[in-house]
């Protein structure tokens, strides 16, 4: 059962958590801000714009910082009630740390399984509606002589792009098959329909009628509107690359059972099921460290803590390589870091 004490660190958890969040946000808006500050005044509305160009490109980040808060969050907590000696009277009234410190752990390893849930549910749908709209390229939103491919496989050719005045110029538009061309002089975003549009000013030309014998009919058809194929949509002329955010977990596990990409995938897919409890195995190596140590050796265990983050992210980077190399599956590569850290959490945090 809950006790009393049990109540009291999860509420100084959750206002570290929230105050660690708030600090995250703010340092990135702050500098974000000024860095894109000649982007953002180019919004037709600025106020509109400012809120929908952070509500795409806000979350990720946060995403992305997420095991650094929870272990952040959890460092804070545990040093104000070290600070405030509530261990010692605990453990004077027959309470381990182990068992008095169940409240803040419970809640990082809930919170990994919280963030295991934004990966599924919301992040996907998040990225996928940033693609859709201008709003969500937060970089190389004007650029000159660009080529990219939409998810149909067509190909874009374009000499002049500008997402803050949703305009392409000079186009040609190559279907996936190569058969059929689109040449537009400028196309037009229409943010009410999710279109490009061409204002009447494109053709269509029959590749395959171009190159034939002289006596063969040649198709070449004046478009009005939508172009008749490829789809592209706005931020993906900013986002040069994309990786596999778009895509859920169910949906990078289905794609790597099927063998239908690299191992790339899979290594993907096992970085994004371990990611979120990183914070929680990193947090178990700092709090046993910490709490098995006494006196001057808190501040060695706090160096100690900070250097398991470190050689975490370095660790995960090397053994990440190894398997795209191909030295080591994608699971072992990808698993073999968290495992061996929380083997090493676990060990210290039972031996405080």
């Amino acid at each position: 059962m809950m006790k009393r004490f049990d109540r009291y660190f999860l509420w100084v958890f959750a206002q570290s958590f929230i105050l660690v969040l708030a600090l995250f946000t703010t340092l990135f808006l702050v500098v974000d801000v000024l860095l894109n500050l000649d982007k953002i005044r180019n919004f037709p509305d600025v106020a509109r714009g400012s809120m929908l160009f952070y509500s795409f490109n806000l979350p990720p980040i946060l995403y992305l910082m997420y095991p650094f808060a929870i272990f952040a969050a959890g460092m804070f907590a545990l040093a104000r009630i070290i600070r405030a000696r509530e261990l010692l009277l605990l453990e004077a009234s027959g309470v381990s740390p182990r068992r008095a410190l169940a409240a803040i752990m419970i809640p990082c390893l809930l919170l990994g399984l919280a963030g295991l849930a934004l990966r599924q549910l919301a992040l996907p749908y998040l990225n996928q509606a940033a693609r859709e709209s201008p709003y969500g390229a937060f970089e190389f939103r004007k650029g000159k002589r660009i080529t990219v491919r939409d998810d149909q496989g067509n190909l874009w050719f374009v000499r002049r792009y500008n997402l803050d005045t949703r305009t392409l110029e000079d186009v040609r538009i190559l279907d996936a098959a190569g058969k059929t061309l689109v040449v537009a002089e400028s196309l037009q975003w229409r943010e009410d329909r999710g279109i490009w549009w061409t204002g009447g000013k494109s053709v269509v030309h029959d590749l395959a009628a171009l190159t034939a014998a002289e006596d063969s009919p040649r198709q070449r058809v004046g478009i009005d509107g939508q172009p008749p194929f490829g789809r592209l949509l706005p931020a993906d002329f900013a986002r040069r690359k994309r990786g596999y955010s778009d895509r859920t977990l169910l949906e990078l596990w289905t794609d790597s059972r099927t063998g239908r990409e690299n191992q790339e995938l899979a290594i993907h897919l096992w970085h994004e099921l371990w990611y979120p409890f990183a914070g929680f195995i990193l947090l178990a190596c700092g709090a046993g460290l910490i709490i098995g140590s006494s006196g001057r050796g808190m501040m060695r265990a706090g160096a100690l803590a900070l250097a398991c983050v470190v050689g975490y992210q370095l660790s995960v980077f090397w053994f990440e390589n190894l398997a795209a190399s191909g030295v080591m599956p994608p699971v072992i590569g990808a698993s073999i870091t968290p495992v061996l850290f929380g083997g090493l959490g676990l060990w210290v945090f039972t031996r405080a």
